[in-house]
């Protein structure tokens, strides 16, 4: 029996997505799990799996098209299977349906992506003696595109900035693809200006006397300057001026999110400072120990660690609602926030609970490499249980994160840095971190945010309760 493919959804709220091109073609036999396209998406490329066995009988949506969520996007049936007809996307006309001199190439999309040019309809003569007409400003445009632009979304982005006109330029990336570097690279031919001769007597047969006048006549009727009509008439158009700029499909994305976490989730703070003193000094013995492994594990890796064991004990930080009811996750899955050239993605690690601080730190460092190259995996996008914000790096001391829906709740850490703390009644120099628990006030109380964050606190403080 043939199964349907359609558009995944591969992100909170994600309403549409383009494929971006097809790794295989009709009749190749697919695996359930196998890659069998790239899916782009607003926030990034992710490969499309293929959740049934067989052959790929039809590619419903060809490669740079966009597609809502849930559309079909091809069909894989059985070996031998009689391939069953496809939904066309849109109907395609024959040549002889229109007339051949038709001036309205807006009403036949199939010949924009076809690229297909109208042929006189059978039976018509076409008489060869005739003069050729002369070129109209309709006859005088250039083609249709054959294929749908294909762009990645920060080349869109830097070209509405520069206002460039994206479809000038030449894409270098796979396909024809354009990437980046090629707005980036890309100048403004410049205009040529039409070379001016001027009339010579002895060039034309009329007498010296008319070619005068002829001058003089054409002096009188003379346009303004090009310049002057571009700059009247037609001023540059661009989306990034001094009153504001358009937003890319990427923070597009990220600002219908966190508006529908803040309007939905009811945000409650707790914040604590933890003594990462220990911690820091157990990190630095580890990374010592795994010199030459290709392992290094990091500060957020030891946060990460402490809190899948802690939201072992307290399962509700690990939930969702779904209309009345709180519905734990089976797995602890937690996102990672991390910051990437056209915005912010937040990745998770898949089954933390079950993983080692060695086995962490590997994937940590997968995923990082992995978000900053466009290899995430659809899964990775949408099944985060739990979330971590960490702006450490940037001598940040104290902040507090958005929720990422469905999550209950995200921890936002700041830098370890030496401060003065008081201990058995002296001053004395400690390595702290201030740690922000958001947590949505539905599913959890401020009572119970205190101690998970107490909790996670402890195994830092003790760091090898999360070793052992």
């Amino acid at each position: 029996m043939a199964t349907e493919l359609t558009m995944p959804q591969m992100g909170y709220d994600m309403q549409e997505g383009t494929v971006l091109r097809w790794l295989k073609g009709e009749g190749d036999a697919v695996a359930n799990g196998e890659p069998i396209a790239e899916i782009e998406t607003d926030k990034a490329v992710v490969e499309f799996e293929s959740y049934a066995d067989g052959v790929l009988h039809s590619i419903i949506v060809p490669a740079g098209t966009t597609v809502p969520v849930g559309e079909p996007i091809a069909v894989i049936g059985a070996q031998g299977e009689a391939p069953a007809s496809a939904p066309a996307a849109a109907p395609e006309h024959d040549a002889t349906d229109e007339p051949a001199g038709d001036d309205t190439p807006d009403d036949e999309p199939d010949i924009a992506s076809s690229g297909a040019i109208p042929m006189p309809a059978a039976g018509t003569s076409v008489a060869e003696e005739a003069p050729e007409p002369e070129p109209t400003p309709e006859s005088a445009q250039p083609p249709a595109p054959s294929a749908p632009l294909r762009a990645s979304p920060i080349a869109r982005r830097i070209a509405d900035e520069r206002g460039i006109d994206i479809s000038k330029v030449v894409g270098t990336g796979p396909g024809g693809r354009i990437v980046k570097d090629d707005v980036l690279n890309y100048e403004e031919p410049e205009p040529v200006e039409p070379e001016v001769v001027e009339p010579v007597a002895e060039e034309v047969d009329a007498p010296v006397e008319e070619v005068v006048e002829k001058e003089a006549l054409e002096e009188e009727a003379a346009p303004e300057p090009v310049a002057e009509e571009v700059e009247e008439v037609a001023p540059e158009p661009a989306t990034a001026t001094s009153d504001g700029m358009a937003l890319s499909r990427m923070r597009q994305q990220i600002a219908r999110v966190t508006v529908r976490s803040k309007q939905e989730k009811p945000h409650f703070y707790v914040t604590s400072e933890v003594d990462m003193t220990e911690a820091m000094s157990l990190r630095q013995q580890i990374n010592k120990s795994l010199e030459g492994e290709g392992v290094r594990v990091t500060v957020n890796d030891l946060i990460i660690k402490a809190c899948a064991d802690a939201l072992k004990q307290y399962p509700k930080f690990n939930a969702y609602l779904d209309g009345d009811v709180i519905r734990p996750n089976d797995s602890v899955n937690i996102g990672i926030a991390m910051a990437v050239e056209e915005g912010l993605l937040m990745p998770a690690i898949m089954g933390c609970e079950r993983m080692s601080l060695r086995a962490i730190a590997q994937a940590s460092k997968d995923l990082a490499d992995r978000s900053q190259n466009g290899a995430l995996r659809p899964d990775e996008y949408t099944g985060g249980t739990f979330g971590i914000s960490n702006l450490g790096m940037f001598d940040v001391s104290t902040f507090v994160a958005i929720i990422q829906p469905p999550q209950t709740a995200i921890l936002a850490v700041g830098t370890v840095a030496k401060r003065p703390v008081v201990r058995d009644d002296d001053i004395v120099i400690r390595q702290t971190m201030n740690a922000t628990i958001s947590a949505d006030h539905r599913v959890v109380d401020g009572a119970e945010g205190a101690q998970f964050l107490i909790d996670v606190k402890q195994r830092l403080e003790n760091p090898l309760r999360i070793i052992l």
